[in-house]
């Protein structure tokens, strides 16, 4: 059996359309603008997890702000303004209820010694507000013997999405994926 002229010769593939190349293919492609800017605010919970969001924000982000938990306050909490060096030096502080204004996403990383305090805190401003909540949970140093199972249920109730990271290293890619 002979084929038309024209017919395709081999079965069409998933990625196919991927790689539409005439102008009468293209005109099926979806053409859509970039997502919109987000406003975002990745706070770390405990010393360890201020280090590793300290490395990360030196990384050009679109809309994130990369804060510390440094203490309660009365009905709201001091932030410290990452980059943070061993000595806090070149940071600032902000009031969480400030930093939440005009803010859509909130992401909360912690290692197993994070605070349940602020996590709940933190996560019940957010909800009030109407911010998305995330919780990220690194491993700690000596994370064979610190169980992260005390931070995971603190979180579990103040965030809308939980991961359990398995290296320091995936902080990034989660938080381009959630386009901080």
């Amino acid at each position: 059996m002979s084929q038309a002229k024209g017919a395709q010769s081999r079965p069409t593939l998933l990625s196919s359309c991927a790689r539409a190349a005439t102008a009468a293919e293209a005109r099926y492609r979806i053409s859509a603008r970039e997502f919109t800017h987000r406003s975002s605010r990745v706070i770390a919970l405990d010393p360890w997890s201020a280090a590793i969001i300290g490395d990360v924000a030196t990384v050009t982000w679109r809309g994130g702000h990369f804060l510390a938990f440094e203490s309660a306050l009365p009905d709201d909490a001091m932030l410290r303004r990452a980059p943070l060096d061993s000595e806090r030096h070149n940071a600032t502080t902000a009031l969480l209820s400030e930093e939440l204004d005009g803010a859509d996403t909130v992401v909360m990383v912690a290692s197993a010694e994070g605070s349940a305090a602020a996590a709940s805190l933190i996560g019940d401003a957010a909800a009030a507000r109407g911010i998305m909540s995330a919780g990220l949970v690194l491993p700690g140093p000596g994370a064979q013997l610190a169980s992260p199972a005390r931070i995971v249920s603190a979180l579990r109730p103040n965030a809308m999405v939980l991961v359990i990271l398995r290296d320091t290293t995936d902080l990034r890619e989660v938080l381009a994926a959630l386009r901080v």
